[in-house]
């Protein structure tokens, strides 16, 4: 359906998944509702959760056009870092759950909409907060921490090789003006690597420090370890964990976990390596080029 975020290894989800009819699916970052949707149209059932109200409002409008009955699908706002709790509170924590879906990528929408401080391609506001309750932006870090913090968030989240100049250059021109917005960031962060000779990237110059932003607003990977950390005490057993991380960080948090739940004898790991999409589909979305999926069973 045109408009919607394309949903990255959909099929490979479903596999893994092993979905089945009648069952009780969670689908922690809900986005525009494309795996949820495939799930449901395989005959399972949805909780659907997302930090954003906007992501619901749409995920929901396209289930029903799709002709889901609503009975199928239970849609929550809230972060998946507080699953347990998000379970009790929609009465659904004494469902049996035959599967977990985490998706750790951010949907084309959020990325598109200047107004949301995503974007380096557009003007909006330094923003970057996925759920507008959060109390710290991105122009609250990149005008409040110095100069070593800076450079220790770009290398590390965003693994800039120019942290460190980038680092100077930001402090150096808040000191004549505050940053405010999307272009004002990203034209800085052009201006350092042209300065290093380089002008043509295959990735916009300001995608890593982006990326270490909003990873930092919204504290991704501990929302990662604290939401990974409650699955065990909320899946079936034979339920399938299924996740896709976009970044060295995110999937190395993951691999550690299986590892250390196969160790502690929770279940195994499905795939031995990760998988990650074929020719075609970055073609067709380069966004899922950076894409890596594994999968485990609870015992």
């Amino acid at each position: 359906m045109e408009g919607y975020h394309k949903s990255v290894l959909l099929s490979e989800v479903l596999e893994y998944l092993e979905v089945k009819q009648g069952r009780w699916y969670v689908d922690c970052t809900l986005g525009d509702g494309g795996h949820s949707l495939g799930i449901l149209k395989r005959g399972g059932k949805i909780i659907g959760i997302d930090t954003d109200q906007e992501a619901l409002d749409r995920a929901s409008g396209r289930f029903k056009q799709e002709g889901i009955e609503q009975d199928n699908f239970k849609l929550v706002k809230g972060n998946f870092r507080d699953l347990k709790q998000i379970l009790k509170q929609t009465d659904t924590d004494q469902i049996i759950l035959a599967g977990i879906l985490f998706d750790f990528g951010v949907s084309s929408l959020q990325l598109e909409s200047p107004e949301r401080g995503f974007s380096f391609n557009s003007e909006g506001p330094l923003d970057m907060r996925m759920d507008k309750n959060l109390a710290v932006t991105a122009a609250d870090l990149v005008n409040g921490l110095n100069k070593g913090e800076l450079y220790e968030l770009f290398s590390k989240l965003g693994e800039e090789r120019f942290a460190r100049p980038l680092a100077e250059a930001i402090v150096g021109t808040r000191a004549i003006t505050k940053f405010n917005t999307t272009k004002q960031l990203a034209d800085l962060v052009t201006g350092v690597y042209r300065r290093f000779g380089i002008k043509n990237t295959k990735i916009h110059p300001a995608t890593k420090v982006f990326q270490a932003l909003r990873m930092a607003v919204n504290d991704e990977l501990g929302v990662i370890r604290d939401g990974l950390g409650q699955v065990s005490e909320v899946i079936g057993s034979s339920g399938r964990i299924v996740t896709i991380s976009f970044h060295s960080l995110e999937d190395r948090i993951v691999k550690n976990t299986f590892k250390e739940w196969q160790e502690q004898g929770l279940g195994q790991i499905v795939i031995k390596r990760p998988v990650v999409p074929n020719e075609d589909e970055v073609i067709k979305n380069p966004r899922s080029r950076s894409a890596k999926l594994r999968a485990f069973e609870k015992r």
